[in-house]
Parts: C-alpha cells; sequence; structure tokens
C-alpha cells in the first residue's frame, strides 16, 4: 500500500511538473511564435501517465471496502468538478482572448480577429497557458480518479454479477 501511494504522489508530482512546464511555454500577448508548439510533446507524455495514474488510483481503491454507492456520489462529485473547472477555463479562455486584443491594439492600432480566433483555438502555443495550469492539473487529476472509479464500480458489479450466477 504504501508503495502505491509513493508511486501516486511521484507521479502527480511529475503530471504538475509538466503542467507548469507547459505553462511557461506561452509566448507574451501581442507577440510572435515560432513555427510549431513544443509543449505538445507534454501531451503525449501525459497520456500515459494518465493510464498509470488510473491504475494507482485503481489499486488503491481496492485496499478499502467502499459500497457501490460512495462511488457513484463520489463519481458524481468529480463530473460536476469537471464540469465546472471545463466552464471556468471556457471563461478563462475568453478573458485571455481580450488580453491579446489589447496587446494587439497597443501594439498595432487594430484588431485582426480571425488572427486573435486562429492563434487561440485548438493547441495553438499562444494558449499554453490556458491548457496547462493549476486548473487543467486539477481535471486531469479528477479525471483520472473518475476512471480509477468507474473501473472499481465495474469490478464491484462484475463481481456481484458473477456471485449470482454461481448460485
Amino acid at each position: 500500500m504504501k508503495a502505491i501511494k509513493t508511486a501516486l504522489a511521484i507521479f502527480l508530482f511529475i503530471v504538475f511538473g509538466l503542467f507548469m512546464v507547459g505553462f511557461r511555454m506561452t509566448p507574451a500577448p501581442g507577440t510572435s511564435s515560432g513555427n510549431g508548439n513544443p509543449a505538445l510533446i507534454l501531451l503525449i507524455g501525459l497520456i500515459p501517465l494518465f493510464l498509470i495514474i488510473t491504475v494507482l488510483w485503481w489499486s488503491w481503491l481496492r485496499f478499502y471496502a467502499i459500497q457501490a454507492k460512495m462511488y457513484l456520489v463520489a463519481a458524481v462529485i468529480l463530473i460536476a468538478h469537471l464540469a465546472a473547472a471545463f466552464f471556468y477555463r471556457h471563461h478563462s479562455l475568453q478573458a485571455h482572448r481580450e488580453t491579446i486584443r489589447q496587446a494587439l491594439l497597443d501594439r498595432n492600432s487594430r484588431i485582426d480577429e480571425q488572427y486573435v480566433e486562429s492563434i487561440t483555438t485548438g493547441l495553438s502555443i499562444h494558449i499554453n497557458n490556458q491548457n496547462f495550469n493549476v486548473n487543467t492539473f486539477f481535471m486531469f487529476l479528477s479525471a483520472t480518479l473518475l476512471a480509477a472509479i468507474l473501473f472499481r464500480l465495474w469490478d464491484c458489479w462484475d463481481k456481484s454479477d458473477s456471485q449470482k450466477q454461481s448460485q
């Protein structure tokens, strides 16, 4: 059990570090950037870390005798957290777009809305600070825990079904 907790803490520390590195890779508003987004490499690294952390959460949850009702309550709370975090991220992105508009206005005396929209959508380097921050780290954390809880629920129901069939 201690090994699981230690591994979980280490991997979460690594993930938090990756999120903060991605955050720092954002150019200043109103400036141009090079070709490409080096933070996309971080996204590739986050995929296996997501799976590893989910398995660690799942392993940790197996040690405790928790009723399925509690897992369902936790899942609903995590879904609500993710919804609120997405809502916050959307409003944060709108505020960031306004900051970029103001920086362009100060620098060029005009705003090209198509340019602002193109650099603030998808995985543009100009919104790394929106894709990699404390909020999105907690979203990542909630998503891994939610996945582990759903797998744990599946285990619980699978065991209860097999017990019913054996009777």
